[in-house]
């Protein structure tokens, strides 16, 4: 234990209360078993203490009490003393409000602030959960303002902005963390500037104390009890931090070792037994601590770390020496002793999950449905489901009163219990063509005696893979070892997978959907959740740093395999193969010493075929991403192939710059030291018209910056699937003029399977269409547009010709 970290008190809270100055609210109702007052429940722990909800054996059945459209937000549903809570975007402001338990009718409406608007993939609204106690309910704006409402009334009782009066620092995605209640004291995960946790009192919302040293983003408190004591446990960036639940005192805190990790910024630690903590600190492991706190002494060391919880926005549950999880996209049960997994399943789908009478009752982001799921490690047992919404859900159920209580991004939900006998719980099928070759082997194959002859006699039927019947219809099949198996694909986006079904007795698994006649698809197959394999029938691999490990996007590190497939109607280019000798340009490697980048920027100039020993002056490209351009992209060899037929003879000057620099920095070397020094160095025709800003994905949004922020020496842009999130829009569009000041030939391509993921708001094939119809409405006729492809250079390198030649075409 530190000394130096003990608690910071600004008064005492004793004191308060033994001198009247700080009542108890005796007279609000008391709060009983059965309500859920805040985030994940009364203790955080996501468990509802109610028993004898769900009949012990046959299905679950699942009834719509009420349900209301409200507005955008993240904000789960507190719901206590008769009424549901829940905060949103209302279209005018960000609101909280308050609805009937038992009718749903809404009391009361409060506006919090101006609407918080969703950026750089994330919705729109607030996202902390507001807590019921003592006759209030306390929230937290996305913007740091911390307030009491009046339960009953809807009035306000007091506020604090936390940015302003105690110098918090904003989250990227603003003020997410959920407040707890704890006699009279509303504890807050950070909330003061460099504190890991603050209390803050609960009648005035003056600041009580405030401890422990750590910067908190998205995480919430939750009550930890070891040997008799209570303590509030807040995680941050780098440390977890206990606090006394009743003084604030400072207890102990530790470095979790995930400083920066992708899952330490969102999810709350969860106690699994005496003097066990679990962490989701990384963004690829998790871990369980043993604490020591005995003798006046701290100890944390892990129990274990695993691979086994990784890659979710949902906080695990503990229950009977098990955590049951999401792990990147599916359900888990695992072993809080070891850390081994149990069990998974794909079935439900990702989601938000709590416990219920030992049941996992989970709400599923992209169906929208309510899935009742028995919490056991001998398997996956389903035993009830309901659809709920149309949109997105992305908040941890309630469960008050003998209801569930849903939230999704639009929508609130009360969700009845019933008891039923007999099987009712619908099981989704995948669907596909309903006839042909395909359908006809299903049937065949459902009623024979010997299966594995059946499927035998079809595989070597088939003389491609997948299987394409028709112009529109595809069935990617696998076949081999395997109890579950799914494809990641640019057809279902990043950080998604379809799961594949199995054939029943045999060692077959299908996928079928329908495609475009002109499309062009990467994928891969993921076996057993962990092994991403490329389809062994099919002989066409590609890599993308797209889709790396577990589907994420990997942009800066190794490639992974992948296969790809095309529609009948897709035309491959013939631009790719080896020139004749005659027609080969060569590339100029240099180096040219920046200032502005403070080293040397290493070079690639591409050279057409007579360049050398002739007097010709040439346009010049400067490609962003240069050194993929050529390995991944083949671009010179594609050049090769072109000029002189669709595209005039060029300089290209593929960019490799060392290190990692902002975009400001590479438009201001580009236009005070690129640009002369390649005047200066080849025979260029040096004038605007004759200059070009051309990028792919990231080096895309790179290439449009350079493009109009040098619009006086560049007359042209290209880009091949602009990856540009709402923070890099703000300093690129100041820079757009209209197309009478600032004239431009603008370029810009993309796939309808480009970058995307529509659970966490950010799609950048969306992006690309409302970025064209900015620029029209400026009075620019960009060229292009969507094609049916995927993203990445897998699928960039075939649309070379239309690039280049849209820039600079053969006159």
């Amino acid at each position: 234990m530190n000394p130096q970290r003990n608690t910071n008190k600004v008064c005492s809270i004793a004191a308060l209360v033994l001198t009247g100055l700080f009542p108890l609210f005796a007279i609000a109702a008391p709060m009983t078993q059965t309500d859920w007052p805040g985030f994940r429940g009364a203790k955080g722990d996501g468990i509802s203490p109610v028993a004898s909800v769900f009949s012990p054996s046959g299905d679950v059945g699942l009834k719509i009490g009420w349900k209301v459209s409200i507005g955008s937000g993240y904000s789960g549903v507190a719901i206590a003393e008769g009424v549901a809570v829940t905060m949103f975007a209302d279209g005018k402001s960000d609101v909280i409000a308050a609805f009937d338990m038992k009718t749903g009718a809404e009391r009361w409406r409060f506006s919090i602030e101006d609407v918080y608007v969703g950026h750089d993939g994330a919705h729109t609204g607030p996202i902390s959960t507001p807590v019921i106690g003592n006759g209030f309910v306390y929230g937290l704006g996305a913007r740091g303002k911390l307030f009491a409402i009046n339960l009953k009334s809807g009035s306000l009782a007091w506020s604090v902005d936390l940015v302003k009066v105690h110098e918090a620092t904003a989250p990227f995605y603003g003020f997410s963390t959920s407040p707890m209640l704890r006699d009279g004291v509303l504890i807050v995960g950070g909330g003061v500037k460099d504190a890991a946790v603050a209390g803050f009192e609960a009648k005035t919302g003056k600041l009580l104390w405030k401890s422990g040293e750590d910067v908190v983003d998205y995480q919430s408190p939750v009550e930890y009890v070891n040997h008799g004591q209570s303590y509030i446990v807040s995680a941050g960036k780098k440390k977890v931090t206990a606090v006394s639940s009743k003084t604030g005192d400072f207890a102990w805190d530790f470095e979790h070792d995930g400083a920066g990790a992708q899952g330490a910024g969102s999810l709350s630690p969860v106690p699994v037994g005496q003097g066990r903590l679990f962490i989701a600190n990384k963004n690829d492991t998790s871990a369980v601590y043993s604490l020591n706190d005995s003798d006046n002494t701290f100890e944390a060391k892990v129990a274990w770390e695993s691979k086994s919880i990784r890659k979710s926005y949902n906080v695990p549950v503990y229950y009977d020496g098990h955590l049951y999880a999401f792990s990147s996209r599916f359900l888990t049960c695992v072993d809080a002793h070891t850390g081994e997994s149990v069990w998974r399943s794909r079935k439900t789908g990702d989601g938000f999950l709590i416990l219920v009478d030992g049941h996992l009752v989970i709400g599923t982001k992209k169906t929208g449905q309510l899935r009742i799921v028995k919490a056991t490690p001998s398997g996956f047992v389903e035993r009830g489901q309901l659809p709920v919404f149309d949109d997105l859900i992305w908040a941890h159920p309630g469960f008050a009163d003998g209801s569930i209580f849903v939230r999704s991004l639009d929508g609130l939900a009360r969700v009845d219990i019933q008891k039923l006998s007999g099987s009712v719980v619908h099981r989704l099928a995948d669907s596909g063509n309903s006839s042909g070759k395909f359908a006809s082997f299903l049937k065949e194959v459902s009623s024979a005696t010997n299966k594995k002859a059946i499927v035998d006699e079809f595989m070597s039927s088939i003389n491609h893979f997948p299987l394409i019947e028709g112009d529109k219809h595809v069935h990617f099949i696998y076949r081999g070892a395997g109890t579950d198996v799914a494809i990641g694909s640019d057809i279902f986006g990043a950080r998604q997978e379809g799961s594949m079904t199995r054939v029943a007795g045999t060692d077959l698994f299908y996928k079928s959907v329908m495609l475009e006649p002109d499309a062009r698809v990467n994928y891969m197959f993921i076996r057993d959740y962990e092994d991403q394999i490329v389809d062994p029938n099919n002989p066409r691999k590609t890599k993308s740093q797209v889709y790396g490990k577990e589907m994420a996007m990997n942009f800066r590190g190794p490639e992974s395999d992948m296969s790809w497939m095309s529609m009948p109607k897709w035309q491959a280019p013939t631009f790719l193969s080896t020139p004749d000798k005659a027609r080969q340009g060569r590339l100029d490697s240099r180096e040219m010493d920046s200032q502005v980048l403070e080293g040397k920027l290493p070079l690639d100039v591409y050279l057409p075929a007579g360049y050398d020993g002739g007097s010709s002056r040439y346009p010049v490209v400067y490609m962003q991403g240069g050194e993929k351009a050529v390995t991944r992209g083949g671009i010179p060899k594609a050049l090769d192939n072109l000029i002189g037929k669709s595209v005039r003879p060029v300089i290209v000057v593929f960019i490799k710059p060392a290190g990692s620099h902002e975009v400001g920095k590479i438009s201001e070397m580009l236009g005070t030291e690129l640009i002369a020094y390649v005047d200066k160095n080849f025979r260029t025709i040096a004038s605007r018209e004759a200059r070009a800003s051309v990028g792919t994905g990231f080096t895309g949004y790179n290439a449009v910056f350079c493009g109009f922020a040098n619009s006086e020496l560049i007359g042209k842009i290209g880009s091949e699937s602009t990856f540009m999130f709402t923070s890099m829009k703000k300093p690129l569009m100041p820079l757009i003029k209209t197309a009478q000041e600032q004239p431009m030939d603008i370029f810009l391509e993309w796939g309808k399977y480009d970058l995307r993921s529509e659970d966490e708001a950010w799609d950048l094939v969306q992006t690309n269409r409302d970025f064209v119809k900015t620029l029209r409405e400026k009075g620019y006729k960009p060229s292009g547009g969507e094609i049916h492809d995927g993203t990445g250079w897998s699928s960039w390198r075939n649309r070379t010709e239309a690039l280049f030649g849209s820039i600079f075409p053969m006159n």
